[in-house]
């Protein structure tokens, strides 16, 4: 870990006024005072490395400044090297004992204890996070199949449920590994299982490994969501869940390298094509300057069964304007083999611009994302469908559901204008509204559509979200669809 500056210049100061200490007449510490017996301690363990001269004494009489450089010592040496939570308990206990001489060394002790409770954060048992969601739906008629493989076939009648919850687990195992896991259940009675089980490895030269049950998102610039984090467009490609895979980093110059490789074996998405599947890919990163920044990726499902194997190899690129204004744009290529394609294209293209404007820019009044996208007929996306906001709110979407796969195609050559405007009006009180139109060649598949939503939130851990959306489809208002849903969350974090 990096040290502060501030502990930097503490270290300084102490280097050269240690000569001075044993000369002063400071105030001496009583021989019977608890800070030489939780400075041993300190020692014995390790987390002081020496008395200021360069040798720990066991035995000898310090004056309060002489104390107070140890303590800044001891807290320089954990930043590096990360003790127990006993020792910074022991430490914190001193920083106290001692903040007007820390004070009288130039040294701000607020900054000191602070610095001490973030290292805190990294040590000691188990860190414990989560949250717990509710959604409530109201509207007026079931949804009906219309016969496209269960396109829709969502029941929009009025719906209470225990919409999620999760319970994250992490554990800083020493400076080289962690763990971390994630029990989830999305409906209220489930049983919980366990939907992340990963360790994070450094390596040497620099070289960061994750290897278990994680997810991979290599396209967090390229979708929106709202406040809760919610998609209101996700990735195409990536943002999966590798059930038991390995993926690798490294850092160079201003850029970056990745690469991952798993097998999934009976994943129950992907049942439909065969129980062994592997997976692997590839992501250059490349930061030209603090305004542009590209990358190249690779991804490929190697499908057990012959002729059903997914590549897709894409480009994006970030241009900041200004700090606020962002130009990002997408360009994909995908080969489908045969078993895998539905009709027609088997080497369908695809791409999207972006301009994402932050809310400070328009005066403080609106954020705006405009997205606008086009997609060749049979593009697969690795999501049932990217635009089906609202966790099927209306249920409504761009592309056909292939059943057991848990992907979506297009069906048809497909626009897409997804327009996003987000508001804080204050700590309390967030807005949203957004607008998405899809025109494509199949008629079931053209719809626009409305969302506006009112955010209160009630506690910085807790919020409501009152909000409305509206579909205008009339393949949907035919088979006895209900176009409009009121729906209401409330979202507890922790």
């Amino acid at each position: 870990m990096k040290k502060f500056a501030a502990l930097v210049a503490v270290l300084a100061l102490i280097c050269f006024a240690a000569p001075a200490f044993a000369a002063n007449p400071f105030m001496d510490v009583p021989m019977n005072h608890w800070a030489y017996d939780a400075v041993s301690q300190l020692a014995s363990r390790g987390v002081v490395s020496g008395y200021p001269d360069g040798a720990f004494k066991g035995e000898w009489k310090a004056t309060r400044y002489e104390m107070a450089s140890v303590v800044a010592r001891a807290l320089a040496y954990v930043d590096m090297n990360k003790a127990s939570k006993q020792d910074l308990e022991l430490l914190k206990k001193l920083v106290v004992e001692f903040k007007d001489e820390l004070d009288a060394l130039g040294v701000k002790v607020d900054e000191l204890d602070s610095r001490v409770a973030v290292l805190e954060e990294g040590v000691g048992g188990w860190k414990i996070s989560g949250y717990f969601r509710t959604q409530w739906n109201w509207s007026d008629d079931n949804a009906v199949d219309p016969g496209w493989d269960n396109l829709w076939g969502v029941d929009q009648d009025t719906d209470w449920q225990t919409a999620r919850w999760r319970l994250n687990l992490a554990k800083y195992v020493d400076e080289k590994v962690s763990f971390y896991g994630r029990l989830q259940s999305n409906t209220a009675g489930a049983s919980p299982v366990v939907e992340l089980a990963y360790m994070t490895i450094k390596f040497p030269w620099d070289i960061t490994a994750t290897v278990g049950r994680f997810w991979l998102d290599w396209e967090g610039d390229f979708y929106v969501t709202d406040f809760a984090g919610w998609s209101m467009n996700d990735a195409w490609i990536t943002d999966i869940r590798l059930n038991s895979a390995m993926a690798f980093q490294k850092p160079f110059g201003m850029g970056e390298f990745q690469f991952v490789v798993g097998h999934e074996e009976d994943y129950g998405l992907y049942t439909d094509f065969s129980s062994d599947t592997y997976v692997w890919g590839a992501r250059l990163a490349f930061n030209f300057n603090e305004q542009f920044r590209m990358s190249a990726n690779y991804f490929k499902w190697d499908f057990f069964m012959a002729n059903a194997d997914v590549a897709t190899l894409w480009g994006d690129l970030v241009f900041d304007f200004t700090p606020g204004i962002a130009f990002k744009g997408q360009y994909f290529m995908q080969d489908l083999d045969a078993g895998i394609a539905v009709t027609g294209e088997d080497s369908p293209k695809a791409w999207k611009a972006i301009l994402d404007v932050d809310q400070d820019v328009l005066g403080g009044f609106t954020s705006l994302w405009i997205e606008y996208a086009q997609i060749d007929n049979n593009f697969l996306f690795m999501w049932a469908d990217p635009y089906a906001w609202g966790a099927g709110y209306s249920g409504v979407t761009v592309s056909k559901y292939l059943a057991g796969t848990g992907m979506g195609v297009t069906v048809g050559d497909t626009n897409v204008l997804n327009i996003v405007a987000k508001q804080q009006w204050n700590e309390q009180w967030w807005t949203y509204v957004r607008y998405i139109n899809a025109d494509g060649d199949f008629d079931p598949f053209d719809y626009s559509g409305w969302t506006v939503s009112v955010r209160y939130n009630y506690t910085p851990n807790m919020f409501f979200e009152l909000g409305y959306d509206k579909i205008d489809n009339d393949a949907m208002d035919a088979n006895g669809f209900d176009d409009n849903v009121i729906f209401f969350r409330t979202f507890v974090s922790f």
